[in-house]
C-alpha cells in the first residue's frame, strides 16, 4: 500500500431513514480510515504481540469526497450488506461467547473502509489505529481496502467495489479464510479455476448485479438501462469483466463453455494462446461445462447465490421466531415478529449464513465444492425448502453434477434451437425438462448425491511453464497448475508433447464421458504416449508436494 499525501477521512456517522431497514433498525456503522506513511510514502507497520506486522491507520480531517463516500456507505445496497455483514458477525459472536460466557461485543464494532493508493479492491483483517495523541492501539476487524476517486464515485464502481470486497468479508466469520486452493491462476469471471477461488470470488461477485438493481447512482442506471457504455468500453478487458459479473450472471452464461482457442502452428507463443483463451468472451450457448469446470467457475457460483437471494419463495418463508435470536445483538430484539423485524431478503441471507456455518469444517478441504456442500446443509436445516433450492441448483447447472442425462438433452435441444428446427427443438426441449424433473426428483428424495457425476479432480504442476501473477503483468514467476478435468486446450498445450491436435481430442474425449477418473485413464487415450504418461505423473508428485497457492 502507498500513500502519495494526506487522504482526508469522516467519521461515518450520519444515519438514515430508518424505513430503509427492517424494523427501523438503527443502520451498520462504518468508519473511514487513511494509511500512515513514512517519508518514502510507504505505509508504516508496527509487530503486534503475536509476532505479526499490522499496517499503521488514522483518521485524517473530514472532505467533500469522504462525505460523499459517506452518503454512499450509508444508503442502497452497500448500507444493506453492511447490515448482513453486521448479522454474520453476531452469529459468530454469539457462538464464541455462548461457550466461553464473555460479552458479545465483537458485532458491535463497526466496519472499516480503508481509503489508499493501491490499485485494486481487497478484504483484509487487521490494523493499528493511531488516535490524535499517537497512542496506538490493535484492532483485529475487517477492512476494505480501496482506492477511491470523485469518478469512482461518480461513476459508481466505488459502490460496486465496495460491495464485492465486503462480501469476502462476509464469509469470513462464517467460513473462515478461502484464500488457498491448487489454482496459480488470476481469477476473473470468465476463468475456470479451483473450488474454493470459485465459492470465494463467486459469493462476493453476486453483490455486483445486486448493487446494480439497487444502486440509485446515474451512471449505473445508465449501464442497467443500456445507454451507459459504448463500443469502446466493451474493448477494455475490465470492463469486460465487470459487465460479465452483471449482465453474464444474470443469464447464467458461465454454465457454457468458451470457444477453444485458435489452433497454434509450429512455433506459436503458447502463452499468447494461454493468454487470449483466458480472458476470451465467447462462450458457445450450444455446449455446457462439465460438473467440474461449473463449480471451479465464479460466474457460475455467482449465479447460483444471485438466483438463491432473489428467489421469492425462499425470501417469503419465515422460519420459527427462535432461529433468528443468534442473529440479534439485544435480548431486547429477540422474540419480536421476524416479518416485521426481518425483510425477506435479509430473510433469505440469514437460512444461508445459518447453512453457512454447518459447512465451515468442510471450508478447508480444497477438493469439496462447497456450493453442493451449502445446498445439502441448506435441504438438511429446512427441509420444507429442500425441493426449491435442489431445483434452483440443478436448474442453474443443468443438473450435471448429479447426471450427464439432462444436460446432453439440452445441449441437442440447444444446437436444433439455433438452427431454427421448431419441431425438434419443442420435442426435445420437453425431453430435457421432463429429465431435469425426474433428477431433481430424485435428489430432493436421496436417491441420488448431489455430486454424483462430480468425479475426481487430477492436477498437475507443469514448473517449465510459467505464468504472470495476473494477465496484464509481464513477469511470469509462477508455474502453471491445471486440473486435466477443467484445463482447456490451451492449458492442455502447454504440457511436453502435447499440441492442438492432441489438446482437442483430450477436451473431446473428456467432454463425452464427463471426466477423467485417473491419469491412466488419459494414459490410454490414442496419441498419449507411455514416455508423456509418466511426465503426467511426476506433474502430479509435484503439484502435491507444492501444496495450495496463497492469493492477495
Amino acid at each position: 500500500m502507498k500513500s502519495a499525501g494526506r487522504i482526508a477521512w469522516f467519521c461515518l456517522c450520519i444515519l438514515f431513514g430508518p424505513a430503509a431497514l427492517a424494523g427501523g433498525r438503527t443502520p451498520a456503522p462504518v468508519d473511514i480510515v487513511s494509511p500512515v506513511v513514512d517519508a518514502q510514502g510507504h505505509v508504516v507497520e508496527a509487530v503486534a504481540a503475536d509476532g505479526k506486522p499490522y499496517p499503521v491507520f488514522r483518521q485524517p480531517p473530514e472532505s467533500p469526497l469522504v462525505k460523499q463516500i459517506s452518503e454512499v456507505l450509508h444508503s442502497g445496497p452497500a448500507q444493506q450488506e453492511l447490515v448482513l455483514e453486521r448479522f454474520a458477525r453476531t452469529l459468530r459472536s454469539q457462538e464464541t461467547n455462548g461457550a466461553t460466557g464473555e460479552p458479545r461485543s465483537a458485532s458491535l464494532a463497526p466496519m472499516y473502509l480503508l481509503l489508499s493508493n493501491e490499485e485494486g479492491g481487497f478484504a483484509r483483517y487487521g490494523f493499528w489505529m493511531e488516535r490524535a495523541n499517537g497512542r496506538r492501539e490493535l484492532v483485529m476487524a475487517g477492512y476494505v481496502d480501496l482506492v477511491v476517486s470523485q469518478e469512482g464515485v461518480d461513476s459508481g464502481g466505488f459502490e460496486e467495489i465496495f460491495c464485492h470486497e465486503l462480501g469476502h468479508l462476509i464469509l469470513r466469520p462464517l467460513l473462515g479464510d478461502l484464500g488457498h486452493g491448487p489454482s496459480r491462476k488470476m481469477h476473473q469471471s470468465m476463468t475456470v479455476t479451483d473450488y474454493p477461488t470459485a465459492f470465494d470470488e463467486g459469493y462476493a461477485e453476486h453483490f455486483q448485479p445486486l448493487a446494480r438493481d439497487e444502486s440509485q447512482n446515474p451512471a449505473l442506471r445508465k449501464i442497467q438501462s443500456g445507454t451507459g457504455t459504448t463500443d469502446l468500453d466493451l474493448l477494455w478487458l475490465s470492463n469486460l469483466d465487470t459487465q460479465l459479473r452483471t449482465d453474464g450472471v444474470k443469464r447464467n452464461l458461465f454454465v457454457h463453455r468458451k470457444a477453444p482457442a485458435a489452433k497454434a502452428g509450429q512455433g506459436a507463443d503458447l502463452y499468447q494462446v494461454f493468454l487470449k483463451e483466458e480472458t476470451s468472451t465467447t462462450f458457445l450457448t450450444g455446449s455446457l461445462k462439465n460438473a467440474q469446470e461449473m463449480m471451479a467457475s465464479e460466474g457460475v457460483i455467482a449465479t447460483l447465490f444471485y438466483r438463491f437471494v432473489n428467489r421469492e419463495s425462499l425470501r417469503n418463508k419465515y422460519r420459527d421466531p427462535i432461529f433468528y435470536n443468534q442473529f440479534l445483538e439485544t435480548n431486547a430484539a429477540k422474540g419480536a415478529d421476524p416479518q416485521k423485524e426481518i425483510s425477506p431478503y435479509e430473510n433469505v441471507n440469514l437460512k444461508l449464513f445459518a447453512a453457512l456455518r454447518r459447512i465451515a469444517p468442510l471450508a478447508g478441504d480444497s477438493r469439496r465444492p462447497l456450493a453442493i456442500a451449502l445446498i445439502d446443509a441448506y435441504a438438511k436445516l429446512f427441509p420444507d425448502e429442500a425441493r426449491t433450492v435442489y431445483d434452483l441448483f440443478l436448474s442453474t447447472t443443468y443438473a450435471v453434477t448429479a447426471s450427464p442425462e439432462a444436460a446432453t438433452a439440452f445441449e441437442r435441444a440447444a444446437v436444433e434451437g439455433q438452427v431454427g428446427d421448431i419441431n425438434a427443438f419443442r420435442r426435445d426441449s420437453r425431453a430435457a425438462f421432463s429429465l431435469l424433473d425426474q433428477i431433481t426428483n430424485r435428489v430432493a428424495k436421496g436417491e441420488l448425491p448431489l455430486d454424483a457425476n462430480l468425479g475426481p479432480e487430477l492436477w498437475l504442476l507443469n514448473e517449465n511453464f510459467k505464468i504472470a501473477p495476473a494477465v496484464w503483468e509481464r513477469e511470469r514467476t509462477v508455474p502453471l497448475s491445471l486440473n486435466l478435468n477443467t484445463a482447456s486446450e490451451a492449458e492442455l498445450m502447454t504440457l511436453p508433447g502435447v499440441d492442438s491436435a492432441l489438446a482437442a481430442r483430450i477436451v473431446a474425449t473428456r467432454q463425452a464421458r464427463g471426466c477423467f477418473h485417473s491419469l491412466d485413464e488419459v494414459g490410454s487415450m490414442e496419441g498419449v504416449s507411455p514416455a508423456l504418461l509418466q511426465t503426467l505423473k511426476e506433474m502430479a508428485e509435484k503439484m502435491r508436494n507444492a501444496g495450495m497457492y496463497t492469493r492477495e
